[in-house]
């Protein structure tokens, strides 16, 4: 489900001024802390929203159904997440945001891949699945927005503060 998106983000068109920044420094770590927390914090969004919507559907619905709600919800949160790869401290939301072919492409494939899973009878007997509505694909879609709007969120509010939002050598 992450794949596709994530190769895709290795051909990502540069931002504007990317190589006015210096290199990162040989002893400096590709994963840093603040970037440690920052991950710690999505798989912590996923899991929560996932267990969350398994919950409500358990309590709504049969087995079959909440377990097929929660996995669509937690590759939906996959899906949100690949933008909040592209930037560690500016808004995803600018003309940059439709500029990998690609990446939408790969989202588009990821998305039809997992429509399939779920509503096409062959598919849905190898994955143990069943149909959804489209009330339960807006509930999975909602929550899992969830994790952009957080750190868009967080963005937001550490620009507003003045703050750095990471280290300043790190790619943008």
């Amino acid at each position: 489900m992450d794949g596709p998106p994530a190769i895709a983000l290795g051909v990502d068109p540069t931002r504007p001024g990317i190589m006015n920044k210096p290199p990162r420094g040989l002893t400096e770590r590709l994963l840093d802390g603040p970037l440690l927390i920052r991950l710690a914090g999505f798989g912590t969004i996923m899991t929560l929203g996932t267990l969350g919507v398994l919950y409500y559907a358990l309590q709504t619905s049969n087995a079959l159904h909440a377990t097929t709600l929660a996995f669509t919800t937690f590759v939906l949160f996959q899906m949100f997440n690949v933008f909040n790869a592209r930037s560690g401290s500016s808004s995803v939301f600018t003309p940059y945001f439709f500029t990998n072919r690609k990446l939408w492409l790969a989202l588009v494939g990821v998305l039809s891949l997992q429509v399939a899973a779920v509503h096409w009878p062959p598919a849905q007997t190898v994955f143990t699945t069943t149909a959804l509505s489209l009330y339960d694909w807006l509930l999975a879609a909602s929550v899992a927005a969830g994790i952009l709007l957080i750190e868009e969120g967080r963005k937001l509010v550490f620009a507003t503060l003045g703050r750095p939002l990471q280290r300043t050598t790190q790619r943008q």
